[in-house]
């Protein structure tokens, strides 16, 4: 089993990963006559595509660029907020706090809200925290925080931002493709997402898509390479991009994006992680581990998991079990002894059989050593 991008052994921090989406030979007469063509001809399929699988209308653009879905959480950041704005950060884990960081970083004016991590957001303090500084201009949020698999209220922090005249600015990176979101709230501003996660392309190519009023506001750049409003200029003057684009990742997305369609769509790819998420879930109960996140705020994406109370199991050694079998978790250090699981990318059912199969020996195999220690009598 392959993880998207990655080499063996497989990572089920992320998704495991059987099949890459490799560019495909193209017959003499789709062929484009230049690299630039074909980067140009991608660009338009891809920029269209992306816009309608999100349910945009044409009031919205799809900005591509090279790299990780961080680096379009920058981007949208670092080119849509001015010297005058304050942002409001609505964090409960790894991915806001990176907001932060980020608007540290290029000065940004932002303040930080910290809520509990194993919770969705809570918007009444949400809206205790708009009451109280009326300077706010801006809302940023995660859709889904896939750390410890926690999904946020998006919809509600949308309302929330219209009630307050607020512009809200989200991460979508783990949910785009799959979880729906309200693209016609008139609050939302722009939304950063990766090629790779729900939408099975390879890593290294990312989009914003950008409410096309907040393209035309005049704010000078924080940033050369992550200027979105200058990428977005350059598409529209000659349909090319201002650096190198990603040309085998565009081939690799555009694959998946074709895959993704003739599978049904947004809704398929859904019911096809429920089902996967509930075989899992299925099966890790029956070894002694339930989710730590409480079901109301949980999505079928990744899930983060612990042993019950008085099981004799040590998440630290689980992966010294794993590795000789090719498999690797991510070991979730939150003070509980917790390790995550997902359930994207191109796996199957049987491949979730052979984790199972290897957390029970591993299981097994530790409860033989914990009575070993027993004194005998």
């Amino acid at each position: 089993m392959n993880i998207q991008g990655h080499p063996q052994p497989s990572n089920l921090n992320i998704a495991v990963n059987s099949k890459q989406h490799c560019a495909q030979p193209a017959t003499a007469d789709s062929v484009p006559s230049t690299q630039q063509d074909l980067a140009k001809t991608l660009s338009i399929q891809l920029r269209k595509a992306v816009l309608e699988i999100a349910g945009c209308n044409n009031h919205w653009s799809a900005i591509p660029l090279q790299g990780s879905g961080t680096f379009a959480v920058e981007a949208m950041l670092c080119s849509l907020l001015s010297q005058t704005d304050h942002l409001l950060i609505v964090e409960n884990g790894v991915s806001a706090s990176r907001m932060a960081e980020i608007c540290h970083i290029h000065h940004i004016r932002y303040s930080l809200l910290k809520l509990d991590a194993c919770c969705g957001i809570d918007l009444t303090q949400v809206a205790a925290a708009l009451d109280q500084d009326n300077s706010i201009t801006h809302l940023a949020a995660v859709h889904f925080e896939a750390i410890l698999g926690v999904k946020n209220d998006i919809d509600g922090l949308s309302r929330l931002a219209v009630q307050y005249g607020c512009r809200l600015m989200v991460d979508v990176i783990s949910t785009f493709g799959v979880l729906p979101l309200n693209f016609s709230s008139p609050a939302l501003a722009a939304v950063a997402l990766s090629a790779s996660q729900c939408l099975h392309g390879a890593p290294g190519m990312a989009f914003v898509l950008v409410c096309k009023n907040e393209l035309a506001q005049k704010t000078p750049p924080r940033t050369f390479s992550l200027d979105l409003k200058a990428q977005y200029r350059a598409l529209k003057s000659d349909g090319q991009w201002r650096f190198t684009p990603p040309l085998q990742i565009m081939l690799s997305l555009k694959q998946a994006i074709d895959d993704y369609r003739q599978q049904g769509g947004r809704e398929a790819r859904f019911q096809l992680y429920c089902q996967r998420m509930i075989h899992l879930l299925k099966g890790m109960a029956a070894l002694g581990f339930q989710p730590l996140i409480e079901p109301q705020h949980c999505a079928p994406l990744f899930v983060t998991l612990v042993g019950r109370s008085g099981q004799h199991f040590a998440t630290s050694k689980l992966n010294e079990c794993l590795l000789p079998r090719q498999l690797v978790l991510s070991i979730i250090s939150n003070g509980a002894d917790t390790f995550r699981i997902g359930v994207q990318g191109e796996i199957s059912l049987s491949d979730i059989d052979d984790l199972l199969v290897a957390v029970q020996d591993c299981t097994y195999q530790q409860q033989l050593n914990h009575l070993s220690q027993m004194p005998s009598g």
